[in-house]
Formats: C-alpha cells, structure tokens, sequence
C-alpha cells in the first residue's frame, strides 16, 4: 500500500507545482523569451506579471546602471535571463513580505508584435498577430491549444500592455528617482468563460498577457467508488472530498483515513463516523489542499508490518492500515532496556530506508503494511574493556621506561 501511495504522492507533487512548471514552459517557448538565449541589456524593457497581485504587476526600463526600480527594490538584472530575473524578483517580494508565494512572469518586449498565452493551456508561449489587429480572447485561448483540464474558466485573467506602459510612462519621475509609486494604475481583467456563461467579445490587443489560471489538484484513492483526481479551489473538506469521490464503499474504513500531503508527510485520521465535522477533536481543522491524497483503507485486509531490533516482541504483526511509530513500538511490545530510544531506521515497502529521530507523544509519522521498523542498541561503554586497555597500557609503558634507563 505505501508503494501506492508514494506514486501518488509523485503525481501530486507534479500537480502541486503544475502552475510555475507551465509557467516555465510559456517561458520557454517564446523565442523573444528564451532565458538561455538572450540575457538582458540596458535599455530593455521588461514586463513583469505577477498573477493573482494585478497591484504587482508593471513595466519597467533597464536603466543604464543594469539595475531596475521595482516597488522601492533596486534590483540588478543586466546579464541575466528571464528565468533569473523571475527568481530575483520572487525573493524580493518575500523578503519585503510583499506577496505570499508569487507566481511570476518577466518577459521582454519584443519588436514582434504578438499576445502571450500561459497557464493552464496546452501550449504556453507567445502568438505573433498584426499590429494592425487585434483578436478575441477566445481566440487567443485556443492559439496556444486550448484549455487544458484543470483550468480554471471562471478566472482568465488579461494584462493589458498598454495600461503597463502607460502606467510607467506616467510615473517617469517618479522612477528617474529610483522610487515605484505604492499603487501603480494597472489593468489586469478578470473574466468568467465558463460554458454557463454567454460568448463576450474580449479583445487582446499586441503584447497583452492571457492567462488561464489552474485549479488545485487534490486525489481521493482507495476504498472509494469513484477513485481518482478531484479539481478544486483553495481547500475542501473531508466530507466534500469523500461525497465527489463517489462516498466510500462497503468496504471503506472511515476510522483510519489517510492524508498524504504534498510535503510528502503522511497522517492518520481518527475521525470515525464525525469525519463530516470541519474539525477534529482538537479543533484543528481538517481538509485537503493542493497536491494532497486521502486515502480510504480496507476495514478488512489485515497485513503485516514489521518491528526488528531492541523491542520486546520484534517481528511481525498483522495490523489494519497504518501505525503511528509509537503504537507500532507498543503493539510490538516496547522498548528493550538497552534501546536506542531516539534514533531508528525506517525501512519502507518502496526500497527507501530514513534515520528518524522519534519524538514520543508527538510523533505523527506513519507504517504502512509492508514497512519495517528496526530498533538498534544504544552506544554503552564497555568499563571492563577500558580498564584492560588501560592496564595494559601501564604495563607497556612500565616496561618501555624500565628498557630505556638500562
């Protein structure tokens, strides 16, 4: 089962980071965008997107110390790639505490005329049109392939190149002194193109941005009807979760699901049959979010896993779904006296062994069926052997004196 679920956790760790991976793909694809090829100079002028934070996003020159202004940061970008720039400016907006995990766009301006088109679409990059024309967003949607399936249609959001630039241009005093202003006047539109809504005549004129944001990805597996990926927004509970899953089967433990979250920590939740309740006993709450797998075990497969080592009862123990490492120690028996208390190996169904410091009472590491656990001694030292060496090296000495005054 663990090997179950590390590939899923696989999947959902590719999902996770779905958004800044496309990003990097629309990146990648413009020619007048490609990191690796052109490094920027002075004098350029560079489109920066932060999406979802239309108050970030702005147009600046590469003033002739290499440097630019942004949001009161001088940062330097002269020599380095699109990608770098994206980097420099994402550490700078968390360091200010500006923006909470950014999601980032820099690109140059071309001399080719041309719309850019990301996110959750299945082709990323830059569609040269007329100067002289514009097309519709629609348009512009399915020039880089359309939407893919975890697009988000209810919020497309368009940057308009022109407010950008003219929003700069408006401030050049401003910026001649280093400084940005708090509230730059941007034009970031968000609209809804969901099939339930009527066709709009949206217009995307040269050097705008179209971007199609992605929902969350969450998985529901195991004993439940309709097992799989679930799309979301945010967060969902475990109720909501388990009702688009299908519900569980008859066969479903509700009293031992499983979280497998994206930072690959795994926890057991003992929510029995309150598992509608939006928190558990201690007031924590419960859902899932992105990049997250719940997983519903079998209330009736029992499988072994396996305790070695220093502990009273090694072996191994037929159980139902997974442990915490102190109920595994407890179910196989407990400590030996002579156990190394604080540091044990974990040896998992996939191949993978960890040294884990264990932290009893706080401890929400899981076994799954199929791991082992092993115990070792802890270092003691071995008086009786110290003493004889000791001994024996007085002797040594003793006679290696006595040689030297003959």
């Amino acid at each position: 089962m663990i090997c179950f679920l590390r590939s899923l956790r696989v999947s959902c760790i590719t999902s996770c980071r779905l958004q800044a991976f496309i990003i990097f793909l629309f990146l990648l694809t413009s020619t007048t965008l490609l990191g690796d090829v052109y490094r920027i100079r002075k004098g350029d002028r560079l489109l920066i997107a932060v999406i979802g934070q239309p108050e970030y996003t702005y147009s600046v020159h590469v003033r002739d110390d290499g440097r630019i202004s942004y949001f009161g940061g001088d940062l330097e970008v002269v020599g380095k790639t699109s990608e770098e720039i994206n980097a420099v400016i994402r550490e700078f907006l968390l360091s200010e505490k500006l923006v909470n995990n950014p999601v980032i766009m820099v690109s140059v301006a071309s001399q080719e005329d041309g719309v850019y088109v990301g996110g959750a679409v299945t082709t990323p990059g830059r569609y040269v049109i007329s100067p002289e024309t514009d097309i519709g967003i629609y348009r512009a949607i399915q020039l880089a392939g359309g939407t893919k399936e975890n697009a988000d249609l209810q919020k497309i959001q368009l940057i308009r190149y022109n407010a950008i630039t003219q929003s700069s241009d408006a401030s050049k005093q401003i910026q001649s002194s280093s400084l940005m202003p708090k509230k730059p006047i941007t034009q970031v539109e968000t609209y809804d193109l969901s099939t339930n809504q009527s066709y709009r005549d949206i217009r995307v004129n040269a050097n705008d941005f179209v971007f199609v944001m992605p929902l969350s990805v969450i998985e529901v597996q195991g004993e439940v009807k309709v097992p799989g990926k679930l799309y979301i927004r945010d967060k969902i509970s475990i109720a909501n979760a388990l009702a688009r899953a299908g519900g569980p089967t008859e066969k479903g433990d509700l009293t031992a699901l499983v979280k497998d979250a994206k930072d690959g920590t795994l926890t057991e939740l003992s929510v029995s049959e309150q598992f509608w309740k939006p928190t558990d006993k201690n007031g924590t709450e419960i859902s899932l979010s992105d990049g997250d797998t719940l997983f519903v075990p079998n209330a009736f497969k029992v499988e072994p896993i396996y305790v070695n080592g220093y502990v009273r009862i090694p072996g191994a123990h037929s159980v139902r779904g997974p442990l915490t490492l102190q109920k595994a120690i407890a179910v196989a028996g407990g400590f030996e006296n002579v156990a190394n208390r604080k540091k044990v190996h974990i040896h998992r169904k996939d191949g993978t062994t960890t040294e884990h410091l264990f932290k009893p009472g706080r401890d929400t590491t899981l076994l799954h069926p199929g791991d082992i656990l092993e115990v070792h001694k802890r270092f003691q030292v071995n008086w009786g052997l110290i003493i004889n060496i000791s001994s024996a090296t007085v002797v040594i000495a003793s006679a290696i004196i006595t040689l030297t005054s003959n």
